[in-house]
């Protein structure tokens, strides 16, 4: 089971690797091009901003998930370092049973505003404004997934396995 579970996870973090990969080339494209059209030649995207706006947000809430995965999720370690193994392991515990609270709350809340903006135009686009929120939703379903794999295995006595490297050897 363990085995089948830390594949699986590892397919989730290769698909999001990749579409992180994806959309900073997406970026990438719609900068250079608003560059291209602004100076050189003019081109038929209509608001190029809009785009790298909602690309923007995407990667900003994808990589938040992967990077709890990690366990590199934002944490002031003034007090934690000087607190004893056994009330670390507390501390850690209500972390993230309160970082999954307020993620399901954040999703419950998100779904509501993906259901809202699909009915809104962003203007210049062909999207609804659905698609920046989706990333919030999205984003908690994964958080939501990684935590409760985080405290069921610090619950065996085991930590989420870190796929990423942490620094360059």
């Amino acid at each position: 089971m363990v085995v089948f579970l830390d594949r699986a996870l590892r397919l989730v973090e290769r698909v999001l690797e990749w579409l992180i990969a994806a959309l900073v080339a997406a970026l990438l494209i719609i900068v250079a091009s608003t560059f291209i059209d602004r100076h050189f030649v003019t081109l038929p995207m209509a608001a190029p901003d809009a785009y790298a706006r909602v690309i923007l947000v995407w990667l900003t809430f994808i990589g938040f998930a992967l990077a709890v995965k990690g366990g590199l999720n934002i944490r002031v370690d003034l007090i934690d370092a000087r607190l004893p193994a056994k009330a670390r392991r507390v501390l850690d515990y209500v972390f993230d049973a309160v970082m999954l609270g307020l993620t399901v709350m954040l999703g419950m809340n998100g779904w509501r505003v993906v259901a809202i903006g699909q009915d809104q135009e962003r203007l210049g686009t062909m999207m609804s404004e659905a698609w920046p929120s989706a990333a919030l939703f999205v984003s908690c379903i994964l958080l939501v997934l990684f935590l409760m794999l985080r405290i069921a295995l610090r619950f065996c006595g085991r930590e989420l396995p870190r796929h990423m490297p942490l620094e360059v050897e």
